[in-house]
């Protein structure tokens, strides 16, 4: 299995092959789709989809923290210091987190604009809060793959192109998943503050981002992702300098 792995690696750090719907550098392959095939793609599994939101109203509590009155909401949680919060997540333990806690946390952060996330890619974290559905994703479907060595994130190649999942293998191969079509990035309010939002072309779902680190360059964003007015659960984002977001 490392001498496949080792095929990707290239001495020459300069090296960078350009082709349409591919870039290859010396430590990494990665994949680019045709526009209509994310559009194509989330049709064929719009049933899947469809049930994806539906499982929103199934969760055991009602997520519900972008109502109008929000600022009354009771967000002690476990009466954690922000601090300890913000280091649990930061730190890689495997936990679950006080949902209201995140949100305590989310609301001290601060914002970050559409601009600084486009350009670039994203290695993704789930947060688990053991009642959401991305919960259901991080046990069925993410540590399995963990397992055979796939991880996950997001592309930002302009403000209306980007990929929702990217998975990459041995953070080598990289290929967008386009099961959920195309996403667009703009500044949205969310409690109260505008904030960089990642807007999904054909699924009634929004990922809004606050900053919470940026230590020695390294952009750590903390993100909920929403079905309306429901949020479906929490994870972060880490900066991928590494990774090309065009193949040219």
């Amino acid at each position: 299995m490392n001498s496949v792995i080792n095929t990707f690696r290239v001495a020459d750090k300069s090296f960078d092959i350009h082709l349409p719907l591919l870039r290859i550098t010396h430590d990494r392959v990665v994949f680019f789709l045709p526009s209509m095939v994310y559009d194509l793609t989330q049709q064929l599994f719009f049933r899947v989809n469809y049930a994806i939101c539906g499982l929103c109203y199934l969760q055991p509590h009602a997520s519900k923290w972008n109502e109008p009155n929000y600022q009354s909401q009771d967000l002690s949680g476990s009466g954690k210091p922000l601090e300890i919060i913000q280091r649990e997540i930061l730190n890689p333990i495997d936990m679950a987190h006080n949902e209201h806690d995140l949100v305590r946390l989310y609301d001290s952060l601060p914002s970050v604009s559409a601009d600084d996330l486009i350009g670039h890619s994203w290695r993704g974290k789930i947060l688990r809060t053991n009642h959401s559905v991305l919960d259901l994703a991080e046990w069925a479907i993410i540590r399995p793959l963990s397992k055979l060595g796939f991880g996950w994130g997001k592309r930002y190649r302009s403000a209306d192109k980007g990929d929702p999942l990217l998975l990459n293998w041995k953070s080598r191969i990289f290929a967008p998943v386009p099961i959920w079509g195309n996403v667009d990035m703009t500044d949205i309010r969310w409690r109260g503050v505008p904030t960089a939002t990642m807007n999904y072309d054909h699924q009634p779902w929004k990922d809004y981002f606050r900053l919470l680190s940026n230590d020695q360059g390294k952009m750590v964003l903390l993100g909920v992702w929403t079905h309306k007015q429901l949020a479906g659960g929490w994870f972060t984002l880490t900066l991928d300098a590494e990774t090309p977001t065009e193949p040219s």
